[in-house]
């Protein structure tokens, strides 16, 4: 069976320059955390995809502007993908959470492994994955707190180890998912090797980022 690039990307990403102002005000948690991802991805983003930088001197030269136009049109575009691909599982994820808490019962994570079509040994990866984000959000959204911080403070208790705890789980679980992947996507993706480290390398740094501002070290 053939696999799309792009669903890879929908797994892995389901992980303007800067991130949007989102308004808290009167957002409920399932909100507080979804907007939290979005940032994120945000964040992620800009360390993954090179913006196309616009020179003084480029305005006066119009064959040279309408390279860069063409540049950043493009670049607009990836952003625009990456964003949607990394919310895809995530908004997934957090609304078969929500609805189990709502409902009293378990979070299928099979069921939502199963939509995306892979092959066993990359869909039992994937399970993994949803599984520690299901772990994450069920916290989140059981826990105390009006903005994402506090949601994040309450859930884990105050306790800076047990947050990176859960990053490093979940950190493990998408590297997994990756390796898994691999010898499917390499015969038909460009440069899969040197895409798949720069983003792992770029979730690493907007993780660190994320856990000294949650739970800041003391000295």
């Amino acid at each position: 069976m053939f696999f799309d690039f792009r669903v890879w990307l929908a797994i892995y990403f389901g992980m303007n320059h800067g991130y949007q102002r989102l308004d808290i005000m009167n957002m409920d948690k399932k909100e507080l955390i979804l907007a939290y991802e979005i940032k994120f991805a945000q964040l992620l983003a800009n360390q993954v995809l090179v913006k196309p930088k616009l020179s003084p001197w480029m305005i006066f030269i119009p064959f040279i502007f309408i390279f860069y136009f063409q540049d950043f049109s493009a670049y607009k575009k990836q952003r625009k993908e990456f964003l949607a691909n990394w919310l895809l599982t995530r908004k997934k994820v957090l609304n078969e959470v929500k609805k189990s808490i709502d409902k009293g019962r378990k979070p299928d994570t099979w069921q939502l492994a199963a939509q995306v079509g892979l092959k066993a040994a990359a869909m039992d990866k994937y399970d993994e994955l949803l599984k520690v984000m299901v772990t994450h959000y069920t916290l989140l959204l059981k826990a105390k707190g009006d903005t994402y911080g506090a949601l994040v403070k309450s859930a884990y208790g105050n306790r800076r180890q047990d947050f990176i705890f859960l990053i490093n789980r979940m950190t493990e679980a998408e590297k997994n998912l990756n390796r898994a992947l691999v010898p499917t996507l390499c015969k038909t993706v460009k440069d899969l090797a040197s895409t798949i480290k720069k983003i792992e390398r770029g979730s690493d740094k907007v993780h660190r980022l994320e856990i000294n501002k949650f739970f800041p070290s003391v000295k």
